[in-house]
């Protein structure tokens, strides 16, 4: 494996995560031999578990490294009264500070990834190999590494969850917004998984051109999405119009004049398009292993 001079900046959202936090910490110390440098810049939200004790017993674990091997943290405390409505205003406002962080003292730095902290997300086995073959491809021509991409997610071996924060043509916007929702949503399950399976089998070394995505684990560069932000509103002159009329007229339903609630990454993402033109895409590769033994009463596949 290569060790070029690429650095790269880890994002987490702590709130409650006692369970997935262990492996998510394991999975990004299996990675930093990749990176000539990397931080991890935590936000962490007053929790009713342990999660403040792993992250300061990983903290103190790293700062007895060599330097070459330690994993600088930062715990950003997030003293801002939750949202007890939103789920979303609540991230967003979280990975909001992440970027604000980068912005103050990690722009130089080519990358960052967004990684979730939760009970099944990340926690599988990470793939080392792949991560390095992202970063350092053998052909740069090949679609699927940052070479020809400005962010990259994934599919996953234990299932793709993340319907809500997936915008593709047609299926761009939230289909909890758009009438028959239950409707739309398996349409657009359905079609996308049957393009992960034709890209899978024909096109294995391409990625899936989205609108956005994100599957709990996204790596995006820098330069392309600091002048982005997170956000649960929709606004709706980021979404293309054309697309917008195909997707009433495929699924023969209309969209609610309702403009909040959405999933925080659409907006981060068709913000990082229309100003920047940024090139999202999502790999038929798995970035995590399916897990050996994970619990049965997740709230999504390990």
């Amino acid at each position: 494996m290569q060790t070029n001079k690429v650095s790269v900046v880890v994002c987490l959202c702590v709130y409650n995560n006692e369970k997935g936090l262990p492996s998510c910490l394991e999975n990004i110390e299996a990675i930093r031999h990749i990176f000539h440098r990397m931080v991890i810049n935590v936000v962490y939200d007053i929790s009713e578990d342990k999660s403040y004790k792993i992250l300061v017993d990983f903290k103190k674990h790293n700062e007895d490294k060599s330097m070459h091997q330690r994993i600088p943290m930062n715990i950003i405390m997030n003293t801002n009264e939750r949202n007890i409505n939103s789920k979303s205003v609540n991230i967003a406002a979280c990975r909001n500070m992440l970027l604000d962080a980068i912005r103050k003292s990690y722009s130089d730095y080519e990358y960052f990834i967004m990684m979730d902290t939760n009970e099944y997300s990340c926690i599988g086995k990470i793939n080392v190999q792949l991560m390095n073959d992202i970063i350092y491809p053998e052909d740069p021509q090949n679609d699927n590494y940052m070479s020809k991409y400005d962010a990259i997610t994934f599919d996953r071996e234990a299932g793709y969850y993340d319907w809500w924060a997936l915008s593709f043509d047609p299926y761009i916007y939230s289909f909890y917004h758009i009438v028959n929702s239950f409707k739309v949503a398996d349409q657009m399950k359905k079609m996308f998984t049957d393009i992960l399976h034709h890209y899978r089998i024909h096109r294995p070394n391409e990625l899936i051109p989205v609108y956005s995505a994100f599957n709990g684990f996204g790596i995006y560069k820098t330069s392309k999405f600091l002048n982005s932000s997170y956000s649960s509103d929709i606004q709706i002159d980021l979404f293309p119009k054309h697309i917008i009329h195909k997707l009433i007229y495929i699924t023969k339903s209309n969209i609610y004049n309702h403009y909040k609630d959405d999933c925080e990454h659409r907006k981060f993402h068709l913000e990082a398009i229309q100003n920047n033109n940024a090139k999202i895409g999502v790999s038929t590769k798995y970035m995590f292993f399916k897990h050996d033994n994970p619990s049965p009463k997740l709230r999504g596949p390990a």
